[in-house]
């Protein structure tokens, strides 16, 4: 009689783990599902904010340029233009070390490469003083400003 009693006991018993065991490994396989949303999703604003700052920097470095142009090309240098000049720099500056901040260090690297030659371009002029002063700039701008955007196609990627 017990083992009529019993059987029917550990069948419920039984049940009632494997029953327990399938709600903890599906509520578990839940919580990782969402961790691991989540950290999707994390990533990407990162990227989002990183490209943003990205971008931000490039424009910094753009107007640093045409402020270059303005003086080589088209002889401006006067105290307005000065003022233009600190301020370009100076955001690019900003930019730079924002990158420094939330880039991988070969993104950093290249942003600063790219700042210096722009800076340098700004401050010293293109190493050739003859006509078209413009395609001069950019030229001696170009090697870095490419390295710059293939590093970042790289680790944005």
């Amino acid at each position: 009689m017990t083992s009529s009693t019993l059987a029917p006991l550990i069948g419920v018993v039984l049940g009632g783990l494997v029953s327990w065991l399938a709600q903890h490994s599906s509520g578990r396989a839940a919580e990782r599902a969402e961790e691991r949303r989540s950290a999707r999703d994390c990533a990407e604003a990162r990227r989002g904010e990183r490209l943003a700052h990205l971008v931000d920097f490039l424009s910094a470095a753009q107007e640093v340029e045409r402020v270059a142009v303005d003086h080589y090309q088209h002889h401006v240098s006067d105290e307005r233009w000065q003022e233009r000049a600190r301020q370009t720099v100076d955001r690019m500056w900003v930019a730079q070390k924002t990158i420094h901040m939330l880039c991988p260090t070969e993104v950093n690297e290249a942003a600063r490469r790219l700042a210096y030659a722009v800076q340098d371009v700004l401050r010293e002029g293109p190493d050739d003083p003859g006509e078209p002063q413009d395609e001069k700039i950019w030229a001696a701008i170009r090697p870095s400003r490419r390295e710059f955007l293939d590093v970042v196609r790289e680790h944005l990627h």
